[in-house]
């Protein structure tokens, strides 16, 4: 049975080594988790990126609880969504605020339509 504790949380921006979609290669990049516990040695994840684009959600520093942004504005990708083991994850960086992780949620609902 899967366990229900993580030490990664919803919200947490973390650093780990994402493949690139060809699987050729490989790099590190910030992700924002979207769910760490039940799922195991697993987590889901959201890709965060420098470029603007549909379902991209924007984050500015004012938009962290904790941590700092390398690159502002920054976007959470809600329709690149990865399922990553957790011993991929290179550091913890960053929380998102609860707002900042409503709007990421309301995106998600879109691109799956969820009522």
């Amino acid at each position: 049975m899967p366990g229900t504790s993580s030490k990664y949380n919803q919200g947490d921006i973390v650093i780990l080594e994402l493949p690139f979609t060809d699987l050729l290669g490989s790099k590190l990049r910030p992700v924002l988790v979207l769910n760490a516990v039940g799922l195991g040695e697993d987590m889901i994840v959201a890709k965060i990126t420098s470029h603007s684009g549909l379902y991209r959600v924007p984050v500015t520093q004012s938009d962290l609880a904790a941590g700092l942004l390398k690159r502002e504005p920054s976007y959470i990708d809600c329709s690149s969504i990865f399922t990553v083991e957790k011993k991929l994850v290179v550091k913890a960086v960053g929380r998102l605020t609860d707002e900042a992780l409503l709007k990421v949620k309301e995106q998600l609902r879109i691109i799956f339509n969820l009522e």
